[in-house]
């Protein structure tokens, strides 16, 4: 079974239902947590087996140990690998194997090059490296930015070169590449330099093999930030850019709908810069050509900011501005829903005197506060909202067991989260029915398992199947779970 790599995961809304929701539980058997694999990548799942990489830091580099489980979560094969000058940029199972896309740097000519490869279930070779882009160093950055997006289909891999240096001098490219590794396309991107691009923050990729990005502008006079959206089509690139003359547009967001094959964008919008959000923004559209950007803004009702931040954010009328999408997730008939968490990091020092000596030990707090759900159809209209309290801390973990995983079945959201350890542990899963009817319940009880999800490590491998690693025991776990209607 193939690997689930689309961007956004279409919710099936029209169904009825009459049946609690149920979820069914596999473990895998323990693991020692090593100094060179404190991060787990589940890479997804084929007839062979389960794939996952462990590594010692979050950009794949250096020390990659490769496995493989059954479907039983039994390991079965492990292979280490000690990246030089390397890293792994990008990792997917298809009906060729394991696809490898990686970096790798050349000092003798100052070279990035990156290439493709597949490895076949005990992690060889079975096709030779594929070189697909080299980039120069340059001495104004550490190293190039290359953004990697599948098709919605999964079945055609584009490469883009978007760092700062190429954007501003109109020398940004991209590769786009079929499973066999034969190269589709090769060009460079038309920018328009007048645009002022600071970065390309977001990629979508449509049915038609165009992309359409998001790109964030350089402030203007006014201290605004703008947003462009680039879309390619098969004859021109178009650009416009999504501003407001009333208010400030924040943490935009581009998504896209296969089965409707319309693309979109969702953010908040305040009065300034410094305040708070009054609330969310949308537009949708299907040719960036053929239609005018108008923005639908829907100002937070009174009720939900009570309910999220008490009285004074109520009678502010604003929602703190550490409000942070987590995920989109489109709609069958043409509408979304989106979730977004309230987050942030508290740094601070602690001095201690150890033998009449003075020293500093800084601390990192990552804080994970309140979800705010919200179901739009397809006008853009709020349909309903709702919430879930977290409330999370958690110290110099760099925010590994905070947050929330979050999977679309066919029948309902379902949002995965640890409750705080002075609450229980629990893992805890909150269920949202398309009537916007919502169900929290313990999925695994702490003082019986003493396990904690590692939300940002985890992946939907089918339509009600997810793995997410787990620190159990202090040790290290995967956890399969399959929802069940």
């Amino acid at each position: 079974m193939k690997c689930i790599a689309l961007n956004f995961i279409i919710f099936l809304f029209y169904i009825s239902f009459n049946t609690a929701i149920g979820q069914i539980l596999e473990w895998s058997n323990t693991q020692k947590l090593r100094g060179n694999s404190l991060y787990t990548t589940v890479v997804g799942e084929d007839e062979s087996g389960i794939y996952v990489f462990k590594h010692k830091n979050k950009f794949l580099s250096k020390f990659l140990v490769m496995e493989r489980y059954r479907h039983n979560l039994g390991l079965e094969n492990s292979k280490s690998f000690l990246l030089k000058d390397t890293r792994i940029l990008y990792a997917n199972l298809n009906e060729n194997g394991l696809l490898i896309i990686k970096q790798v740097f050349d000092k003798k000519s100052s070279t990035y090059t990156v290439n493709a490869s597949y490895l076949n279930s005990s992690f060889e070779n079975i096709i030779p490296e594929t070189n697909l882009i080299e980039v120069k160093s340059n001495d104004t950055y550490d190293e190039p930015i290359f953004i990697i997006k599948p098709s919605s289909k999964n079945n055609y891999y584009f490469i883009f070169n978007l760092d700062a240096s190429t954007l501003k001098k109109n020398k940004s490219k991209y590769v786009c590449i079929d499973q066999k590794l034969n190269v589709i396309k090769n060009e460079n991107l038309d920018l328009d330099l007048s645009l002022n691009i600071e970065s390309i923050s977001e990629i979508v990729i449509d049915n038609n093999l165009n992309f359409c990005m998001l790109a964030k502008l350089i402030e203007n006079k006014k201290n605004k930030q703008n947003f462009a959206i680039i879309e390619q089509t098969d004859t021109s690139t178009e650009f416009k850019i999504v501003s407001d003359s009333f208010s400030c547009l924040n943490n935009m967001r581009i998504f896209y709908n296969p089965l409707k094959d319309q693309k979109g964008i969702s953010g908040f919008y305040s009065p300034n810069k410094e305040e708070g959000f009054v609330g969310d923004f949308s537009y949708q559209w299907q040719s960036l050509l053929k239609e005018n950007i108008k923005i639908i803004k829907h100002p937070f009702s009174t009720s939900i900011l009570r309910e999220l931040e008490g009285e004074a954010s109520a009678h502010s009328g604003l929602l703190p501005n550490s409000y942070q999408c987590i995920k989109l997730i489109c709609r069958s008939d043409g509408g979304f829903l989106k979730l977004s968490e309230n987050s942030f990091i508290q740094k601070s020092q602690d001095i201690m005197v150890i033998n009449g000596v003075q020293s500093a030990q800084g601390r990192s707090i990552y804080i994970y506060e309140n979800i705010l759900v919200q179901n739009f159809d397809s006008t853009g209209n709020l349909a309903w909202e709702s919430w879930i309290a977290k409330n999370q801390n958690t110290v110099n973990d760099g925010g590994m067991l905070g947050s929330a995983f979050v999977l679309a079945t066919e029948s309902s959201i379902n949002v995965l989260f640890n409750d705080p350890i002075a609450a229980g542990g629990d893992i805890l899963v909150a269920s949202f029915l398309p009537s916007g009817e919502r169900d929290i319940k313990v999925l695994v009880k702490g003082d019986e398992m003493n396990a904690f999800i590692l939300p940002m490590e985890g992946i939907q491998i089918s339509k009600d199947k997810i793995i997410v690693p787990v620190s159990k025991d202090r040790k290290f776990a995967l956890l399969k779970i399959t929802f069940k209607q």
